[in-house]
């Protein structure tokens, strides 16, 4: 399959830069220029900034100017996905130059703006700095509430549990007000905190406020990643709400950052998991087997308070809480903006200290997965989720609604089996056992492709429909947990998830396996398309940023795809990595061992 025309254009292009011809490097960028406004660049901006990043080529430098000043919304994607590459830079001729285009961007962008409002070339010369200083003031302030935003993730942790409720109250107030103290500029962009969200509704990407009584903290070892509800509007439609425009706020309260968050950002993010525990404790595990189900009736009787903090408005006793459609609809009733045609309500987990790079090629690579699957109209389901990434080593990520994860199902329901869980939870359980042998052939195939490891419970959901999802993809293709063998199977598929889908002899576990073995056989016929992800950011080895593609062989990940084996030979393959996933005693242990370091339920 040939893919869509821009994946063929920057294929194109990565021939020519590999081959040094300067006159179709140019044409191929000169080509790209027709894409500006396609929403789907965005999927390949991340590829993009990392050839400028790598060529410091001055027409690709043009391009992404004129990218950026599409609107707001562009212009922080890329100055956030550039600051996310320049940051880590190991060569000081590369930083320099990425430097002073960033700065170049900033003015530029101010000066578009000045253009946009009316006023020619030859005023913008001799206006006074005022405008232009007005225009960066507002980015300078943007980049103060997101620094916030992203410091709180850490800052949670010297707080005590019991009390991050009230402080996570009081500091969504303070950010509200900050929010509200953006609307001193005439253009309506400039009138609340910009987002730019990647897929939905891309006209609507400004935050115009943060709801104060609904969110999560999700208490981790290192840090407190927190799920919030936001309100987001296109600007132009903010002018018809007088309340709005009249909004001004004064002494706002300073909040003080505990410590230098990008130095501990990077520490936090740079941490491997065999650098956190007893890695001598760990291979002994790994050389003996383990009376999994003797530890199994441990955990039961040991139950651990849940260490997440909740908080909402709605009395929904159901373990997935209110549906988020019924939630949204009472929050947009009560909202100044819900009348706006472009109003929406998003779930978004602000994350610091986290590396989310590496996640996002992964999942640049599984929407275009989805995509082809939904064209062919097979039934495999996932559930790709936006990642904004906001430095090197933070970002923010779409909150997928209407799930919980395994952990919490298995610490409120400790002796329940999942099927017995469906049985208990799903008025149709025929229907929802089979989006999950839907689902979990989704990722099964995921699974195996990128060899996503890391598959604690507390990293796979299920929504209220049946559905597993995975979440968290750090440790992808080259990189592992503990770098000791654990999770060696292809995907994880424990005696749970079989029992669940009626046992190893059932339709509906052939049926499972049909879905594994048709969805191989259509990505064979997209490999090209879906290698050039991988080749654009692989483009330089010596100037890889990407822990995932460290000792990445690009060969290697395309044998994953078994191109030659032909429908008789394939679907044999696909049985074989059934069988080697099947009740794997090292995905068990690789379950037991979060259990004992992060209190997991499995």
């Amino acid at each position: 399959m040939i893919g869509t025309s821009i994946n063929r254009k920057l294929n194109q292009l990565l021939s020519s830069l590999q081959d040094k011809q300067e006159k179709m490097i140019q044409q191929n960028i000169l080509d790209l220029y027709s894409y500006i406004s396609d929403p789907e660049i965005n999927l390949y901006l991340f590829q993009l900034c990392y050839l400028v990043y790598v060529t410091d080529d001055q027409m690709l430098k043009e391009l992404l100017y004129n990218y950026a000043f599409t609107n707001n919304a562009n212009y922080y994607r890329l100055e956030w996905t550039l600051k996310a590459f320049n940051e880590d830079s190991k060569y000081e001729k590369i930083k320099k130059g990425f430097t002073a285009f960033m700065k170049e961007l900033k003015t530029k962008h101010a000066q578009e703006h000045i253009l946009q409002g009316g006023t020619n070339q030859k005023e913008i010369n001799n206006l006074d700095a005022f405008t232009i200083n007005c225009i960066k003031g507002y980015g300078e302030k943007q980049d103060q509430i997101i620094f916030y935003l992203i410091e709180q993730s850490l800052s949670l942790k010297r707080i005590e549990i019991e009390k991050q409720k009230d402080h996570m109250r009081r500091f969504l107030q303070n950010i509200n007000q900050m929010i509200v103290s953006l609307r001193f500029q005439d253009q309506p962009e400039f009138r609340g905190l910009t987002i730019p969200f990647n897929y939905g509704n891309l006209d609507s990407f400004l935050i115009v406020n943060l709801l104060e009584d609904e969110f999560t903290c999700f208490n981790t070892a290192k840090r407190v990643p927190y799920k919030i509800i936001i309100e987001t509007v296109n600007p132009s439609e903010l002018l018809l709400i007088q309340s709005v425009n009249q909004l001004h706020v004064e002494d706002l309260q300073e909040l003080v950052p505990f410590y230098d968050i990008e130095k501990e950002m990077k520490t936090i993010s740079q941490i491997k998991i065999y650098q956190q525990y007893n890695i001598e404790e760990l291979k002994k595990l790994v050389s003996k087997k383990v009376d999994f189900q003797n530890l199994h009736h441990f955990q039961t009787l040991n139950k651990i308070k849940d260490k997440d903090i909740y908080v909402s408005k709605s009395q929904s006793k159901s373990i997935w809480g209110e549906d988020w459609n019924i939630t949204k609809e009472k929050i947009k009733q009560n909202s100044q903006y819900g009348n706006l045609k472009s109003h929406e309500v998003r779930q978004i987990i602000i994350k610091g200290g986290d590396d989310l790079r590496n996640e996002l090629l992964i999942m640049q690579m599984m929407r275009k997965i989805n995509d082809i699957f939904k064209q062919k109209q097979l039934k495999l389901f996932l559930r790709p989720y936006d990642i904004i990434l906001t430095s090197a080593s933070s970002g923010i990520l779409e909150f997928i609604p209407n799930t919980v994860s395994l952990d919490k199902i298995k610490r409120e329901n400790p002796n329940l089996t999942l099927r017995q869980f469906y049985q208990k939870n799903f008025e149709n359980f025929q229907e929802a056992q089979q989006k999950f042998a839907e689902s979990l052939a989704g990722y099964s195939l995921i699974c195996y492709l990128f060899q996503l490891k890391d598959r604690h419970n507390g990293n796979i959901l299920i929504d209220n429909e049946g559905h597993i999802i995975h979440i968290d993809f750090g440790f992808v293709l080259t990189l592992t947990p503990g770098n000791i063998g654990f999770e060696s199977a292809p995907f994880k598929l424990i005696n749970e998830y079989e029992e669940l889908l009626n046992g190893k002899d059932s339709d509906m576990f052939d049926y499972y396996q049909i879905l594994i073995f048709s969805g191989l056989t259509i990505l064979q016929e997209h490999v090209a398309e879906l290698l050039t992800f991988v080749k654009l950011m692989h483009f330089s080895p010596k100037h890889n940023l990407l822990a995932c593609l460290e000792n990445f062989n690009l060969n290697d990940f395309k044998k994953r795809f078994h191109e030659n084996a032909g429908d008789k030979n394939l679907y044999p393959i696909v049985e074989s990595l059934v069988k080697k996933s099947s009740n794997s005693w090292k995905t068990l242990l690789y379950d037991y061992f979060q259990y004992q370091t992060n209190t997991i339920y499995y």
